[in-house]
């Protein structure tokens, strides 16, 4: 897939991760993600609730580099100690780079509790009015990006944020450019019951850098009446992914931010995302 789309590939690297990982792919939800951004690379990713230290591994196989970020490196062992209910919730890995992600699910929480974690950017908690503002109560992810050395924040969209003015007052003051996204009302209609944002920041400047609203559980890859229609790339992309699923899970992203809108696309390869997020991290996903 990847030489059809043009995306570097590292056969090398993704062999070494399958065998360092080879027991998760196996027996946990696998998921493929791309994306219309230019340049961008194409994901394969696994969602597990084990006690293995995964990110510990990956560094002692060299899937992590020595001198990426203390921070990074310090942010799961943080959250997991702080909050006793949270868990490592997998990896994910680009097939030209390497390890991009490492996720953490922290419970379902009040957002500012994640202020208190050393080392969290301050770039989060200088957003502490901006959450407010907008209705982000809650977290219930996290994730180190050592691909963009970044951190991911995943606040649930609450019930009153449900709205078409919600996501312009959101687009408007993030920054962002509604330009080439879908309608937000449609946008806002096609979302699951539990729906979330996905927010990136830095530990090098005080900016949101982008934030995505996830459509978690699109009926029929995007193609139902409710849903936005995809873009060429990934409704190619959502065709042509492999999948040992008769009916495979479909999550959306629009993302938005300063340099520009695009969206991503998730499709599950080995069992299903939804059973991940319901029966093992107790979240609703019924529309």
């Amino acid at each position: 897939m990847a030489g059809a789309m043009s995306i570097p590939f590292n056969g090398e690297g993704v062999r070494k991760s399958l065998e360092v990982f080879e027991e998760e792919m196996n027996r946990t939800v696998v998921q493929l993600k791309t994306t219309t951004k230019p340049g961008d690379g194409l994901y394969y990713r696994f969602f597990c609730k084990w006690d293995k230290g995964l990110q510990a591994i990956a560094r002692h196989k060299g899937l992590i580099g020595e001198n990426d970020s203390a921070f990074l490196g310090r942010l799961q062992p943080e959250v997991l100690e702080k909050f006793p209910e949270a868990t490592r919730a997998g990896l994910d890995f680009e097939v030209g780079h390497g390890l991009a992600k490492v996720w953490t699910f922290t419970g379902v929480r009040p957002i500012e509790e994640l202020f208190d974690i050393p080392s969290v950017p301050d770039s989060v908690r200088a957003h502490a009015g901006f959450f407010a503002r907008h209705g982000l109560r809650r977290v219930f992810f996290v994730a180190s990006d050592f691909q963009s050395e970044t951190m991911n924040v995943y606040p649930i969209v609450e019930e009153e944020c449900r709205n078409e003015e919600w996501l312009r007052r959101l687009v408007a003051e993030s920054g962002g450019s509604p330009a080439g996204a879908p309608d937000c009302a449609v946008m806002i209609d096609s979302l699951a019951t539990t729906a979330c944002l996905g927010m990136t920041f830095s530990w090098r400047d005080p900016d949101l850098h982008r934030w995505a609203l996830y459509n978690l559980n699109v009926t029929d890859g995007g193609r139902s009446e409710i849903a936005p229609e995809l873009p060429s790339r990934l409704d190619d992309f959502h065709g042509k992914a492999p999948t040992l699923n008769a009916n495979p899970q479909v999550n959306v992203a629009w993302s938005f931010g300063r340099a520009g809108f695009y969206t991503k696309l998730e499709k599950c390869y080995a069992k299903d995302a939804n059973y991940f997020l319901t029966a093992r991290k107790n979240i609703d996903m019924t529309r």
